[in-house]
């Protein structure tokens, strides 16, 4: 089987929404040439009166983005792409972005907008002490050896530089931000990143963050609106609602799922129920996306075990208890069939 057709397999159910395309546009201006051949290349319909209902597979995207890449030696363009985004088509999370009444608030709008413009995008924050680190990854169920073979920094990169985008104008300010970390050997085009981010680059860590001060992350934001932001988190909500619905139905039940992991104990004819569907419909609605309730409740338990142990927080035991595993061996020998490793050693080494 090709990589192409593997990870269409792991994340070609999440197809992204075009959402980003006006900040395409402008970025690719900046950067000194015409995107649109490139999209009418790459097989992508823009249609602006359905712009809501057109996708773009995620290999397109890294196709794309990898040529626009090509096509501006002079800048390195996700970082002009991340800073040139602005949620134009999605103006309730404008709006609740910029009412956050702090950066902790902010980050968790910034988890939520991911859900819709780019669903396979994990974004954390971690606290050590002093320093938090905003952590970027992917939620792609495919070996480090098949990932590595394609150009997925490039999407990390350009998410970094809309933290950095943002926290900065919400802010108004550098303040409070101590570095940046990458992983892996310094780039060809290492300079552009301290051009950029204009705080110490540390190379070769494990993951993409950002770290700022801990005590930046819960002083009151001058942008702070209450009401206006509990209207916007409302409509968000809807609208992230309205996109697992266009999703499929896989997706509706792992984003009812993430929001509560409890469900996992359900049975398919419990959670018809919830949804207001009868067992059978559920059964064919994903059947219809080669897709089964077995296949989804073990997707979100490998999914919501690996974004546990990463944080922290839980034991393994409790890990084990609140994913519906009848003991701990019975969790560290189906991890082990996910990952290769035991919960523990995966957990040393994230």
């Amino acid at each position: 089987m090709s990589v192409s057709s593997l990870v269409q397999g792991a994340i070609g159910l999440r197809p992204i929404p075009l959402f980003m395309l006006s900040s395409w546009i402008k970025a690719a201006a900046k950067c000194g040439f015409n995107v649109q051949p490139l999209i009418e290349q790459a097989g992508i319909q823009v249609d602006l009166i359905r712009l809501e209902e057109a996708r773009v597979s995620p290999l397109q995207l890294i196709s794309l983005l990898e040529q626009s890449v090509a096509l501006s030696p002079d800048k390195h363009f996700p970082f002009v792409l991340g800073d040139t985004f602005a949620f134009e088509s999605l103006p309730e999370f404008e709006t609740l972005l910029t009412t956050s009444p702090s950066l902790r608030d902010a980050l968790r709008v910034a988890q939520l907008a991911a859900k819709v413009i780019l669903p396979w995008l994990r974004i954390e924050l971690i606290e050590q002490g002093d320093v938090a680190r905003i952590q970027l990854g992917f939620e792609l169920a495919l070996p480090a050896s098949m990932t590595a073979k394609l150009p997925l920094h490039l999407v990390l990169e350009a998410a970094l530089a809309s933290v950095r985008k943002f926290g900065r104008s919400l802010q108004g300010s550098e303040e409070g931000f101590i570095a940046v970390e990458v992983p892996g050997e310094r780039p060809s085009y290492g300079d552009h990143f301290q051009a950029f981010f204009g705080v110490p680059i540390h190379f070769g860590r494990p993951a993409y963050a950002m770290l700022v001060e801990s005590r930046m992350l819960d002083l009151p934001l001058e942008g702070a609106f209450p009401v206006l932001h509990e209207q916007a988190q409302r409509l968000a909500e809807q609208r992230l609602d309205k996109e697992a619905r266009r999703q499929g139905m896989a997706f509706e039940l792992e984003e009812w799922i993430s929001r509560d992991p409890g469900l996992l104990e359900l049975g398919i004819e419990d959670m018809a129920e919830r949804l207001g569907l009868h067992p059978r419909t559920l059964q064919r609605r994903l059947k219809d996306e080669d897709d089964s309730y077995l296949n989804v409740q073990a997707r979100m338990r490998h999914r919501l075990a690996c974004e546990w142990l990463r944080q922290g927080a839980l034991s393994i035991d409790d890990i084990s208890a609140k994913l519906g595993f009848s003991d701990r061996r019975a969790f560290t020998a189906a991890f082990k069939r996910w990952e290769g490793l035991t919960p523990s050693a995966w957990r040393d080494q994230a």
